[in-house]
């Protein structure tokens, strides 16, 4: 791991010491020098795909912080370089950017739908996957998985695939970031993060309103229908995948979410027996 982060920071150009940024996720590394940030991926990453999603973040400066440079390698794994931004406080949830972030959503997925296939949802199915069985609380998460309606794969607009506050930074403005899962697929699946902490009683009612309230302000097209027909299943799909990872991570927060594990249960099967 040394010897990757030195390679990543010889990458960026700077002097500064190396910081490593959001934990060890053994698959992704992401170092910090100076006002760089370089992010390994994992060898077996589609570059054609992560290719034209550089591209995207390029083409959209006013939406996405842009490359500094073309995917480059240590040993087998792609390396891209960023500009370092300044991420959303955790300490403020009241204060944090949910107007602006909904606008940039709302803007992003006007764009003409081009690209790979968005990460959402398949990074859902495989956060199920990797939950081990034997862990408290894992099988109510695992049944709530099992009662949902196959996740729709559909495409029909360019989103980020994998949005939160954490995937916002601000430089002059606040921009998005992390493109590993920017590509087609259903908007609805980048407002769907927000409404499971909703449903699951974690994110409070005036945050969402006023998350959704600029969202449709600014032209969003993700809400063709009212608005739970179309997210209830995308949320419900999210509570689950947020219930394993906090299983899997030990989580003290994980008790709600299991609980709304519980009621997606509770709901379908009593809908099933109806």
């Amino acid at each position: 791991m040394d010897d990757l982060i030195a390679a990543m920071a010889s990458l960026t150009g700077s002097s500064a010491d190396p910081e490593v940024l959001g934990g060890d996720r053994g698959d992704v590394v992401v170092v910090r020098v100076g006002d760089v940030v370089a992010k390994a991926l994992p060898a077996d990453t589609d570059l054609v795909a992560l290719g034209q999603r550089l591209e995207i973040a390029a083409a959209h400066p006013e939406l996405f912080v842009p490359p500094l440079a073309p995917v480059r390698f240590v040993d087998d794994r792609p390396v891209t370089v960023w500009p370092y931004g300044t991420p959303v406080s955790q300490a403020d949830p009241d204060g944090a950017p949910w107007e602006e972030s909904a606008a940039l959503l709302a803007k992003l997925h006007s764009l003409p739908a081009w690209g790979p296939v968005a990460g959402t949802p398949e990074r859902i199915v495989r956060a199920i996957r990797a939950l081990p069985p034997d862990l408290p609380h894992a099988d109510v998460v695992l049944r709530a998985y099992e009662v949902l309606p196959p996740l729709d794969m559909n495409g029909r607009a360019l989103i980020h695939g994998d949005w939160h506050l954490g995937q916002l930074v601000h430089r002059g403005s606040w921009r998005l970031i992390d493109v590993d899962d920017v590509g087609v697929g259903d908007p609805v699946w980048d407002l769907a993060r927000p409404a499971a902490l909703f449903a699951a009683g974690v994110l409070p009612d005036d945050l969402w309103a006023r998350f959704m309230g600029a969202y449709r302000e600014t032209g969003g097209v993700a809400l063709p229908t009212s608005e739970w027909e179309a997210l209830n299943i995308p949320a419900q799909a999210y509570v689950v995948q947020m219930a394993a990872r906090a299983l899997m991570s030990g989580l003290q927060a994980v008790e709600p979410l299991v609980e709304a594990c519980r009621r997606i249960v509770a709901t379908h099967e009593s809908s099933d027996r109806g």
